[in-house]
């Protein structure tokens, strides 16, 4: 019997590692950022995996790890598709904007709320993050509640959809994390903004 691991991101190591059935075989699966790798490690030794396809065999927990191999993305598909339809989905980050000194939504943001609403009940069960920004007009005290303002709407609005989230936080920044570095007391719509992080 073989146990097969996909590992789709850094830390995403499951404990059958420490006591592998007969062969175990841990791949590491494209998941589509800039650095991806594991470290496959039994008493006997350790192998840093970096490369998407690239994997390794477990016979023992007393034996090091096999030499990496590469396995091609037609047969990771089809050798471990039921493994790989069970995996969670990516996390997603989106960013939504609003119109000036206000917490109404651009148009544009409206627009994308249901794509936002099918990326969450795809995920599900998950957590969502809403992290409130805005710009450097007015005030730091006054952006610091606009932004809890804005950031208290997407959360209100998450909740009218009757979903149940493992977690649903809010954060704010106010005008300190800028997506776009201005000077005080100027308007820059990029910086006018909501994040959510759906995971």
């Amino acid at each position: 019997m073989e146990t097969v691991v996909i590992v789709t991101w850094i830390g995403m190591l499951i404990a059958a590692l420490m006591n592998p059935t007969p062969t175990t075989t841990v791949v590491l699966v494209e998941n589509g950022k800039a650095q991806n790798a594991i470290v496959v490690e039994t008493k006997a030794g350790s192998i840093v995996v970096d490369k998407p396809g690239g994997y390794v065999n477990i016979n023992s927990k007393n034996e090091k790890p096999s030499e990496i191999n590469i396995m091609s993305e037609e047969k990771i598909n089809s050798k471990f598709k039921s493994a790989i339809e069970s995996t969670p989905l990516k996390p997603i980050h989106v960013l939504l904007y609003f119109k000036s000194g206000s917490n109404e939504l651009t148009q544009s943001s409206k627009d994308k709320l249901p794509q936002i609403l099918k990326s969450i009940k795809e995920r599900m069960p998950c957590d969502v993050n809403v992290i409130g920004h805005t710009d450097t007009a007015g005030s730091k005290k006054y952006n610091e509640k606009l932004s809890l303002q804005r950031a208290n709407s997407v959360k209100k609005w998450i909740n009218l959809q009757n979903i149940d989230l493992i977690d649903l936080k809010v954060e704010t920044y106010g005008e300190t994390d800028l997506l776009v570095k201005t000077a005080d007391n100027v308007s820059e719509k990029k910086n006018r903004r909501v994040e959510l992080l759906i995971r």
